[in-house]
């Protein structure tokens, strides 16, 4: 499966795994799509009407700050403040707590974490604690508590956590016994219990990584994925505390991979997707069901995929693939009928992808 291409901080937003053949197209601009240079990372629904999608623009070594909001008929690109438009670096991930609180994480070309919020009227950059030398990949909050995670770069660098009080964001600790981990994601599933995934050390041979917060500290927890060279790389909360992590396993299976929690115990789940698929992004749809993104690959090609959960396994949704060189990065719902699914088109064979967006109307993608 393929992934973003770009390289920020020694993390890669969606780990490459295969290569396509062919050139990059540009997809077709329509009222619910948007084509610049660059890839989408992160997508996230407020209603029908109103969302969120971040990433970068440029080319993928030289990449700049990308934001783009739907407001129901468009979507628009946000040049304000600078900070959110136009300076090296990327956003990676975002999170919306309500029509007037969302939070959005990356990274500046200096290297240094970025936190944005947004308060209903404009985006901000948020300075306490000061930006570290690192990059933040992941974020997740409510209008009391929320965490961003990411990794360091100073020395050999190490994992990088951010907690939210409500009112102010400080760093926590972080495990730091494994050589090399970060983290990619994170999610909420109690008031007590939060999960994070990553990459591991040299030591766990670059396989994912699951950590959890139990109220007071962070540490390392085990999952039932077995063997090497396996990532996760997306996570959501549902309802009910559950949650689903969802990654690609390499390890001589080749295949995307599915874990649930129903609030005592990870399990693995079944995936009903062809060979030479992987999951980069996960979500639940609220009235609805959980979705899952990412991309199908083989020798020649690389296409969208798109699976929705039939509460047994993942089943593969028909998806539009403009370039065959194509690949999804996150996933996000307002509604069972109001999705979207972004990422790139050329992203494999281009060091110029476009970006990529995919709108869930309740009946099909498009």
């Amino acid at each position: 499966m393929a992934g973003a291409a770009v390289l920020m901080a020694g993390v890669v937003a969606g780990p490459a795994r295969a290569l396509a053949a062919g050139s990059a197209v540009t997809p077709a601009r329509s009222l619910a799509t948007f084509a610049a240079t660059g890839g989408l990372t992160g997508v996230a629904a407020v209603s029908a009407s109103s969302a969120w999608a971040v990433g970068y623009t440029g080319l993928d070594y030289a990449p700049k700050t990308l934001m783009l909001h739907w407001n129901g008929g468009t979507w628009s690109r946000v040049t304000s403040p600078k900070v959110v438009d136009g300076v090296a670096g990327q956003i990676s991930s975002v999170t919306v707590v309500s029509a007037t609180d969302a939070w959005a994480v990356g990274n500046t070309g200096r290297k240094h974490t970025l936190i944005l919020h947004w308060n209903g009227k404009a985006w901000s950059q948020v300075t306490s604690p000061a930006p570290f030398a690192g990059t933040l990949t992941g974020v997740t909050a409510t209008a009391t508590s929320g965490w961003a995670v990411g990794n360091t770069t100073a020395g050999n660098g190490e994992p990088l956590i951010l907690r939210w009080n409500g009112t102010r964001w400080s760093r926590v600790p972080a495990p730091t016994d494994r050589f090399g981990a970060v983290l990619t994601g994170v999610v909420q599933t109690s008031a007590s219990t939060a999960w994070a995934i990553g990459l591991g050390d040299i030591q766990t041979q670059i396989s994912g990584v699951l950590a959890r917060w139990n109220g007071k500290t962070w540490a390392w927890a085990s999952f039932p994925v077995a063997g090497v060279y396996h990532d996760l790389d997306g996570i959501a909360a549902g309802p009910g505390g559950t949650a689903f992590a969802v990654g690609f396993n390499a390890g001589g299976i080749d295949a995307a991979l599915s874990m649930s929690w129903n609030g005592k115990a990870w399990h693995k789940t079944a995936v009903g997707t062809p060979k030479g698929t992987g999951f980069d992004g996960v979500a639940f749809a609220p009235g609805g069901t959980w979705w899952a993104a990412g991309a199908v690959s083989n020798a020649t090609s690389t296409h969208t995929l798109i699976a929705r959960w039939t509460g047994k396994t993942w089943t593969r949704v028909p998806s539009p693939s403009p370039s065959g060189d194509d690949q999804l990065n996150a996933v996000g719902f307002a509604t069972s009928a109001a999705g979207w699914a972004v990422g790139s088109t050329g992203s494999v064979t281009s060091i110029a992808p476009k970006t990529l967006i995919l709108r869930w109307n309740g009946k099909a993608w498009s």
